[in-house]
């Protein structure tokens, strides 16, 4: 009988695997809190975690995969879904993938992994003792950076009182503004009233005066305008002056019609001089040279003279007659004539090459004020004060309301549980690799720079905190930065964890157009959290 008893322990431990002193039996690969779930039913049988078949106990980690989860197959590779559970005493212990038990790498640091006959040394206690170093480290950073972080959130509450109280003010300002806003307007409508009737009076006079004026100021401007195109007609060599060569080809002054203007006649015209500019020809060559132009057009008729006897008309009248003849024959004035008509209409017909040096008029456009009685002008200046004041008042509610707006926009922001990332807000932190000069903005943008010089690419916006669960502070999103040569437009993650002073340790682009910064801060320190999550990781199987 004992004997029997003896053989069934030995077939039960077998079937359990190896079991250490003071442990719970289970299947090799096994954790110690799944260790109740793989025991023997009074049968003999055992059923699939996921409850989709019973087997015999015995079957678990024999080389085979009966359950379609795996679980009857934690220490061996048969199963593919399956999960192998390393103790690593001294140090942490993990879940690795079923396919890496006996494949002759040591995975686990225990070696429990893989047979003894692979060789594999248990090197549990000095990574635990490394880890255990680096653990106290950390906690010191957190301890410290905890510290820090704790003036980040007196800081913050009281940045979130300040935006509170601004904002109360402000409101109160707002509405002080709006009251004198009303006030102003009143006042401008009754100054603009008084401005409108007053310029309505004096537009009156204006056109009263400009009825009698415009005559008188017309007939000089036409009078400089033909004088300028007919100076532009003459000055054929384009030098900005009407010299006295350039007058004799016109027949038109040929005052005593004797086919040839002389030097003496153009010189006449040109107030005896060898040549004029614009101003002189304007001022005293035209006035003399119109007359004989408006003869010659047609548009000017000399006064009739008295009626004479019929011997002296007639005596009058044959002697040009004569004079003419002895001068030349009729078909040849008739030609000297066609000939000047002919080379006149030549230059009426030619467009002004305007080029540099030449006399063109130029058109000012200054205007200037209107010069307005005194009692116009009163009214007009009080009215524009009232504008004036009014207009103030008005930007004065619009930079209020800006302001207002930008601390709306940061109460909207999360700053953490406790407000203790408010302070980053409006910081700027940058950090260099070999070809560019990265920048983060907490709650604003992100971006790059080559280093050698060239345009600022924005790399992302502001979007989110997109840590998960508990970790929600843990990373930050930014979305919408500029568009990437035929891609998406550029974002960026920044993983954020504790450390003394803020800083960006490093900066990555795993995928095109997706960039990570690796970042780093006090208010990210929690000591509280990371105890409790160093004690977790550091659990061990006992």
């Amino acid at each position: 009988m004992k004997s029997t008893q003896l053989a069934l322990i030995a077939l039960i431990i077998y079937a359990l695997g190896e079991v250490q002193c003071g442990e719970v039996p289970r299947p090799r690969g096994v954790s110690l809190t799944k260790a109740p779930l793989y025991q023997p039913q009074a049968n003999g049988k055992w059923t699939c975690l996921d409850g989709s078949k019973t087997i015999p106990f015995t079957h678990i980690n024999d080389e085979y995969c009966d359950c379609a989860d795996g679980s009857d197959e934690p220490g061996t590779s048969a199963c593919a879904e399956g999960k192998f559970h390393c103790v690593n005493k001294g140090h942490q212990s993990i879940d690795i993938p079923s396919a890496l038990v006996q494949d002759g790498v040591c995975d686990c640091c225990d070696g429990s992994d893989e047979l003894p006959a692979t060789g594999c040394s248990n090197s549990c206690q000095e990574l635990g003792a490394a880890e255990a170093i680096k653990r106290r480290n950390e906690a010191e950073v957190h301890r410290r950076g905890t510290e820090k972080r704790e003036e980040l959130i007196a800081r913050g509450r009281q940045l979130k009182a300040d935006r509170a109280g601004r904002r109360s003010e402000l409101q109160s300002h707002i509405q002080e503004q709006e009251r004198l806003k009303s006030e102003k307007e009143q006042l401008k409508k009754t100054a603009e009233a008084l401005e409108s009737e007053a310029l309505e009076v004096f537009k009156e006079q204006q056109r009263e005066l400009n009825e009698n004026t415009a005559q008188a100021e017309e007939e000089p401007q036409q009078m400089r305008h033909e004088a300028t195109m007919s100076f532009v007609r003459y000055d054929t060599n384009k030098d900005g002056f009407v010299e006295v060569t350039e007058l004799m080809v016109d027949m038109n002054l040929d005052q005593d019609r004797n086919g040839v203007v002389t030097v003496e006649e153009a010189k006449y015209f040109l107030d005896e001089r060898e040549r004029v500019d614009l101003d002189a020809f304007v001022t005293l060559a035209w006035p003399r040279i119109k007359p004989l132009k408006m003869l010659a057009e047609g548009l000017f008729q000399p006064p009739l003279e008295a009626p004479k006897p019929p011997e002296q008309e007639q005596t009058e009248h044959d002697s040009p007659s004569e004079e003419r003849g002895d001068m030349a024959p009729e078909g040849e004035l008739e030609d000297e004539h066609d000939e000047g008509e002919e080379e006149e209409d030549q230059y009426d017909d030619e467009e002004a090459d305007v080029g540099i040096g030449e006399a063109t008029p130029e058109i000012e456009t200054t205007t200037t004020a209107p010069n307005y009685d005194p009692e116009t002008q009163r009214l007009v200046e009080a009215a524009n004060e009232a504008r004036n004041a009014f207009e103030e008042v008005e930007r004065q509610i619009r930079e209020i309301e800006h302001e207002i707006k930008e601390i709306d926009e940061q109460e909207n922001k999360d700053y953490g549980l406790h407000e203790e990332w408010a302070v980053l807000d409006g910081e700027c932190y940058t950090y260099e690799d070999r070809e560019y000069v990265y920048t983060l903005c907490p709650f604003d943008r992100v971006s790059q720079k080559p280093r050698n010089g060239g345009a600022e690419t924005t790399l992302g916006r502001w979007e989110q905190w997109a840590g998960e669960g508990e970790d929600k502070y843990s990373k930050q999103k930014y979305t919408q930065g500029a568009a990437c040569w035929n891609g998406p437009n550029r974002s960026a993650v920044i993983n954020i964890k504790c450390a003394l002073e803020p800083k960006i340790t490093a900066v990555s682009e795993p995928n095109r157009c997706e960039y990570y910064y690796e970042f780093e801060t006090p208010a990210a320190c929690d000591s509280e959290a990371f105890a409790t999550a160093a004690a977790n990781s550091a659990h061990d199987e006992l």
